[in-house]
Formats: C-alpha cells, sequence, structure tokens
C-alpha cells in the first residue's frame, strides 16, 4: 500500500518524513507540537506509513513519542497489518511488544463458519418475517430448528459490499453472551447468500407490544436490563466496541424462558476511529423512529447512539407501542434532532427514578448520556425498590385480612 502525496507544508509534513525514514524531519514536527497520531484523508498515520517503508527507527521514535500501535485506517488496517504484508519481520515484533494487533489476519483466520447445503432443507421453509437485509425463514438443521436470513442480491452481487457484510457476520460469530443472538455460519454452495442463526420462538419485542400492549413496571425493568446487559457486552467488546445503530424493537427477539436477545448486526460497525466521545463515525443509518439527534444531523457520533435508541425502546413497553405513531418516522426523527421533542413522561405511568433515567438516555448532548454500565447499576436499583414495594403491599394486605 503506497503512500499518497502528501503537501510538504503544515503538519503534513510528519507523515511525508516518517515514510521516507527522515528522523530529524519527524523530530522537528514533534517538537512543534505536531501529534504522533496524525492521520490523512485515508485515516493512515505516520506509524502506518513508516511500517509500510520498513523504516524502523522512525516506529521506535514514534511509539516512544506516544503514536497509537492499533490505529485503524479506512481500509481496517493497522500498523502491524502493513508490517506483515510487506514482510518487516524486525518492525512486526516491535508492534507486537506494544501490543500491537493485525484485524485483518484475524480476519482471515476466522471466517464465517460454512454449513453444507444439503443439512438445512431450504424447499420445505416457513416465511416468518422480513430482515434487514431480506426475508428470515424458519428451518431445520441437525434436528434443530434455526432461523434462516437471505441476503438481497443487491448486496450478494457487489463484490464490495458482500466483503464488507462477511467481515460483519465473522465478528458476530465471535461473539458469546445470554442477551445476544447466536450466529451459527453461512451455507455455502448455494445460489443465494444465507446466514444462520439461533431461532427464538417468541418474535420480536415489536410483536409483544403488539399483542399484549403496554407491559406492567416490573416486567418492563426486566426486558430493559437484557437488552442492557446485551449492549454493555457489545460496548465493551475488546479491541473495539460495537455500535449496533439499529436497536429497534424488530431486532430483539425473545427466547422460549422469557428473556429478550439483542440481533441484527447488519447495520453495526467496529468503531474505530477514537475522538472526544470515545469514538467517531458519521452518517445516516438505522431506523428513524429510534435515531439519535446526532445520527440524523450527520454529525460524529459514538456508543451513546444506542443508549438514545434504548430509552425510546423502553418508552414504548411502558406505553404499548410510540407515543407518535401517527407521525411519519422521518418527520419525528427531525423535530428531535432540530427541535429536542421528546416522547412525554406521565409520572403516573413512569417511577420517578425510570423518568430520570430515560431523560439521561435521551439527553440533547451525547456525552451526558450513561453507559449501559451505568444503566444497568440503575435499572437494579430500581427493579430492588420495585419489589420491595410489592412485598410491602402483600405485606399490607396480610394484615388488614
Amino acid at each position: 500500500m503506497q503512500p499518497q502525496m502528501i503537501d510538504l507544508e503544515g503538519p503534513y509534513r510528519l507523515l511525508y518524513c516518517s515514510s521516507k525514514g527522515d528522523k530529524d524531519g519527524v523530530m522537528q514536527e514533534i517538537q512543534k507540537g505536531v501529534s504522533p497520531n496524525l492521520a490523512d484523508y485515508d485515516k493512515r498515520t505516520a506509524l502506518h506509513l513508516a511500517s509500510c517503508e520498513g523504516c524502523t527507527e522512525i516506529v521506535d521514535l514514534l511509539l516512544e513519542e506516544g503514536a497509537d500501535v492499533n490505529s485503524i485506517d479506512r481500509w481496517g488496517r493497522t500498523p502491524l497489518s502493513d508490517a506483515r504484508s510487506l514482510h518487516h519481520e524486525g518492525i512486526c515484533k516491535k508492534l507486537e511488544a506494544r501490543g500491537g494487533t493485525d484485524p485483518v489476519e484475524l480476519d482471515s483466520q476466522n471466517p464465517c463458519y460454512a454449513i453444507d447445503r444439503m443439512e438445512v432443507d431450504m424447499d420445505h421453509s416457513t416465511l416468518i418475517g422480513q430482515g434487514s437485509y431480506g426475508e428470515v425463514y424458519l428451518v431445520k438443521w441437525r434436528g434443530t430448528a434455526i432461523a434462516a436470513k437471505t441476503i438481497r442480491s443487491s448486496i450478494a452481487s457487489n463484490h464490495r459490499d458482500l466483503s464488507a457484510f462477511m467481515k460483519e457476520l465473522a465478528l458476530w460469530q465471535r461473539l458469546r453472551h445470554p442477551n445476544i443472538v447466536q450466529f451459527l455460519g453461512v451455507l455455502k454452495s448455494s445460489d443465494r447468500l444465507i446466514f444462520l442463526t439461533e431461532y427464538l420462538c417468541n418474535g420480536s419485542l415489536y410483536d409483544i407490544l403488539k399483542k399484549k400492549g403496554k407491559l406492567d413496571p416490573s416486567t418492563v425493568i426486566a426486558f430493559a436490563l437484557d437488552i442492557a446487559r446485551g449492549m454493555n457486552y457489545l460496548h465493551q467488546h475488546k479491541p473495539h466496541a460495537i455500535i449496533h445503530r439499529d436497536l429497534t424493537p424488530r431486532n430483539v427477539l425473545q427466547d422460549g424462558a422469557g428473556h429478550l436477545k439483542v440481533t441484527d448486526f447488519g447495520l453495526s460497525k467496529i468503531a474505530q476511529e477514537k475522538d472526544a466521545y470515545g469514538y467517531k463515525m458519521t452518517g445516516g443509518t438505522g431506523s428513524y423512529r429510534y435515531m439519535a439527534p446526532e445520527v440524523f444531523r450527520r454529525e460524529s457520533y459514538g456508543k451513546s447512539v444506542d443508549v438514545f435508541s434504548f430509552a425510546l425502546l423502553v418508552h414504548e413497553m411502558f406505553q404499548g407501542g410510540p407515543s407518535n405513531r401517527a407521525e411519519a418516522p422521518e418527520e419525528v426523527a427531525d423535530r428531535r434532532a432540530y427541535e429536542d421533542s421528546r416522547p412525554p413522561l406521565s409520572s403516573f405511568v413512569y417511577p420517578i427514578a425510570m423518568k430520570t433515567l430515560l431523560q439521561e438516555c435521551w439527553h440533547k448532548n451525547p456525552d451526558y448520556r450513561p453507559s449501559f454500565e451505568d444503566i444497568i447499576t440503575q435499572l437494579e436499583l430500581i427493579q430492588e425498590s420495585l419489589q420491595k414495594e410489592k412485598a410491602m403491599e402483600i405485606w399490607r394486605r396480610c394484615v388488614i385480612l
């Protein structure tokens, strides 16, 4: 991977000197206050370029100056990825000693588990829904009911989109948590791209609310804890957090034991670029009705976008559905983004602590939203308080009788 043409004026001189092995030039730029983590348009840092060109002294210097050993460029490559691909073994050892990782190699070593086409009878499958990328079918695999999700041809036929999608599946394959839907593998030798997950017999949170309407507070808290624990696992994933970006009632499923699991990471991305929020991403993806204001405005955003969506899910569980269901989703998102519109929180419906938590979760400033770890702690306290109130009520009834 060759370095691009760099303007020799200004701070980008650091990148040029690093690629050329100019130690004095690199030191001059750092002494001027230029960050060793400065990156070009392709997010390639000085350490990327020095590792690519085999400039050992520059690698040593940049690491001593605090360069991020695992900075990731727009292709998902770290400095170690570059050093390995060009066989700079000495630099590889230095980067590894500093904790350097190679996500490109990890992806190649962990391809999606392939399941033989003959093991899954798609001819006798049952259509059970629509996913983010195509239809979802109920099928049998080795005597077990599982879900088969087909991928639209517009994605499967595009090599770039397909490659990105398969990387998402390879990531999902490595996730293990009680509140995350388990990915099983992809069908090989198929005329369609089909991936398989565990089947959750009770449907989605959307189905539950449509059937039952609003839920009692104890059930809401239990469900909210299930979702928060799954999301906390994703956000604390190492080496990079996983942002779901499409947390909606349809993407939360219920198993036979009544617990909820988060699914469908087709729109999620590995958060790669650190900034004041911890991570930086841009773009307008996800579902409008559950979209954080900063995403709708196409601003930089991070993990807290999932916290915003989570608050709306909890609100719907108390209400039995969205309070603004008569409005077009895009209009709802627009008012939230530009008028700070939020759903109503009646004190007769929401416990005071829950009301406060939801207001924090959908705060207009992403910095003020709590992490899912904090949310779990608060929900557990609310759950404990409700249980005490319920026990006290039972005791009062017994005394009266």
